[in-house]
């Protein structure tokens, strides 16, 4: 998408992308802002629905950004569905959303949780973004998970719950209530093409916003242990009050707040 002056504020809330070239490192003065259009592609985690990021999203329009908040295929039905959807329909459908904010917007900063969050790595080394921000995101199973998921699908085809993970009192995750064991191979396909996709953010010197939780049940510390590796200009933030799914814990308003900041600074950049 070729770069261009447009203003951070864009009217009505819809959907978004953004690139980012400067780390940003604190809140800039809107009103130094330049005439950007930008907005946020915000992805959601596996198993889960938009539900979990509309907070992030609520944040980003408040601060007159244009959103794309897209239901990932496969989710926000039934788990049926999920185990059905090969990683080249969530592919497509990212892209997709991500063009839709680009045709609108100059600037689009890619945010995902979790799973959403290989997802913003992926499309923002593919589309060249200003930057991306990624919230306790997911880049590796445990060696074999992968390939043992397909084979254990055939005989058992869900496990646990994974959502939920929240300190937060009396908050509940909208999500699957299982696991399909075939759609985990899929996440497994979903991962491996965000780490390779790491290599051309390095090398761009693509921004990343890491927001992590010390205390994750989900994902752990290895996925963001290998981003901050492999991509060296990754800022991280913790999250110290929060668990797995931050934008409905107790830090959800510093999640928005971090995000805005860090999609004011990529316009500021452009």
């Amino acid at each position: 998408m070729p770069r261009r002056t447009v203003s951070p504020r864009c009217g009505t809330p819809s959907r978004s992308t953004v690139s980012v070239k400067t780390a940003p490192q604190c809140s800039p003065d809107v009103s130094a802002i330049p005439d950007v259009r930008a907005g946020a592609l915000i992805l959601h985690g596996f198993t889960s629905t938009p539900e979990s990021m509309r907070s992030v999203a609520d944040a980003v329009t408040a601060a007159g950004y244009e959103v794309e908040l897209p239901l990932l295929p496969g989710h926000g039905t039934q788990w049926e569905d999920l185990a059905a959807t090969p990683a080249e329909a969530v592919w497509e459908a990212v892209a997709q959303a991500y063009d839709r904010l680009g045709a609108r917007c100059e600037v689009v900063v890619p945010v995902g949780l979790s799973m959403g969050g290989a997802l913003a790595l992926w499309i923002a080394a593919k589309r060249n973004s200003a930057g991306v921000v990624v919230i306790n995101p997911g880049l590796r199973l445990k060696l074999g998970t992968g390939r043992l998921a397909r084979v254990l699908a055939r005989i058992r085809p869900t496990i646990a719950s994974i959502a939920g993970d929240i300190a937060k009192p009396d908050v509940t995750e909208e999500a699957y209530p299982v696991t399909p064991l075939r759609a985990v191979g899929e996440l497994d396909r979903v991962f491996a093409q965000a780490r390779a996709a790491l290599p051309t953010l390095a090398n761009a010197g693509t921004p990343v916003l890491m927001l992590r939780s010390p205390i994750d049940n989900v994902v752990g510390s290895t996925s963001a242990n290998l981003l901050k590796r492999m991509v060296p200009q990754t800022h991280e933030a913790i999250l110290r009050r929060s668990r797995h799914v931050a934008p409905l814990d107790h830090d959800s308003e510093l999640v928005g707040r971090r995000t805005t900041q860090f999609i004011a600074s990529a316009v500021t950049a452009e």
